[in-house]
């Protein structure tokens, strides 16, 4: 399978995202954006949006529509996939998604406010019996037990894929309707209180009892920027990045809510603007 290549690849598209590409579009790169989800969708659950400049009186689903028809208008190609990795590969980036995987000369990331680990145990087995992505780790748990804890009816493809695989497959929904989820799948509507184990993550505890698993798939939208650039440094909850919006890694920026307050729309375009013209400045000097 041959492996595509950009210019410029964007991790999210929310308005830094979403301005960044517009920016390296004008400028004729090669550019592309990587989302999972819904574009603008947080700007679009606004009611009404008051202090951006020249739309005095806009919804939020007004002012999502008009960003999502620039990005059309330009032909951006948006990627539909989840990414999950990047590993730094000379002078490019390799990006895996939960499909595929793709070659970019410079990476931004613009995934909106990070996510961090939320369940207690989670952090301390990142990497360790904990995945976020079921189609990239599922085979290694073929023939055995799993449990997935899932946020979204999003991912109930990803769970269908370790029904294929895995002897057996638990099922813990963070969300109210369960829409496509294969019938091998126990559903298990609990609330989860602590992941933990020896030296991998195998016990997951909910109000109600244990699971002793053989692996665990927490699905979310997002995965942790720091599983998905290896030695990303962080200050605090945020990517930290220089005035020129670089993170510590070579080839990668980020902009908008993920490098920290106020959280709002005029600085998350702002910044990724700013961010992709440094990118696109480094980009043409080498």
């Amino acid at each position: 399978m041959s492996t595509e290549n950009y210019e410029i690849g964007i991790v999210g598209a929310g308005p830094a995202g979403m301005s960044a590409a517009i920016n390296a579009k004008a400028r004729d790169k090669d550019v592309v954006i990587f989302e999972s989800s819904q574009l603008a969708k947080k700007i679009e659950w606004a009611p009404h949006v008051d202090n951006y400049l020249g739309f005095s009186q806009v919804s939020g689903e007004e002012l999502a529509e008009q960003f999502i028809n620039h990005i059309k208008e330009l032909e951006i190609p948006i990627i539909k996939e989840k990414v999950v990795q990047v590993f730094p590969m000379g002078d490019q980036l390799m990006v895996t998604t939960n499909g595929e995987s793709y070659q970019v000369k410079k990476l931004i990331l613009t995934i909106g406010v990070v996510q961090e680990a939320k369940i207690t145990g989670e952090a301390d087995y990142i990497g360790q019996g904990i995945s976020y992505c079921a189609t990239c780790d599922g085979r290694l748990y073929k023939d055995k037990e799993v449990l997935v804890i899932s946020d979204s009816a999003h991912h109930e493809d990803e769970a269908n894929f370790l029904a294929d695989i895995c002897e057996t497959v638990y099922y813990i929904p963070q969300y109210k309707d369960i829409e496509n989820l294969d019938n091998r799948i126990n559903v298990v509507r609990e609330k989860v209180r602590e992941i933990n184990g020896e030296e991998l993550a195998n016990n997951v505890i909910t109000e109600e009892q244990e699971y002793g698993v053989d692996g665990i798939f927490i699905l979310r939208e997002t995965v942790p920027p720091s599983e998905i650039v290896a030695g990303l440094e962080l200050d605090g909850k945020y990517i930290k990045v220089d005035r020129e919006f670089k993170t510590n890694v070579k080839g990668v920026y980020a902009a908008g809510d993920c490098i920290g307050r106020p959280l709002q729309i005029s600085k998350a375009t702002g910044e990724g603007q700013v961010a992709v013209l440094k990118a696109i400045e480094e980009l043409d000097q080498e």
